[in-house]
């Protein structure tokens, strides 16, 4: 957090105290004087806790730094592993594309070799259609 904000928080958070103290006193029916004590009662309470509010405050002020570091840290791992999927995948698609291209090809041939013409050269005169051996 930025020292500004901190500083702007404390403020108000004074300033509402005070102003708080104000109206308490506008509105009470108790004596001025009990009301004086009052308030500079509450004054010095808040000199006292003053310090350690403001120092939890910066504590918190770092944490909320460190825990962006780290969301940011994080929020770049996975963009990388974003672009690393999209990369694999991307090869992935091709392959399979040259592969079906490839298929398809061999599949023209081995078409193309079960023409008439080209099995009757292929295959031997007296072997089986059937795909056995035959009779020896």
């Amino acid at each position: 957090m930025d020292k500004s904000f901190i500083s702007t928080a404390a403020i108000g958070a004074a300033a509402g105290a005070l102003i708080g103290a104000g109206a308490a006193a506008l509105i009470s029916t108790q004596r001025g004087e009990q009301i004086r004590h009052t308030v500079l009662d509450a004054v010095d309470a808040l000199r006292e806790t003053g310090p350690q509010v403001n120092e939890k405050v910066h504590a918190l002020a770092e944490k909320s730094q460190d825990v962006t570091g780290v969301v940011k840290e994080t929020l770049g791992a996975v963009k990388e592993l974003k672009d690393e999927t999209a990369s694999v995948a991307r090869d992935v698609k091709s392959n399979v594309q040259e592969s079906v291209k490839s298929s398809s090809n061999s599949t023209d041939y081995n078409e193309a070799m079960q023409t008439p013409a080209a099995a009757g050269n292929a295959a031997a005169p007296n072997k089986p259609k059937d795909g056995s051996a035959g009779s020896i």
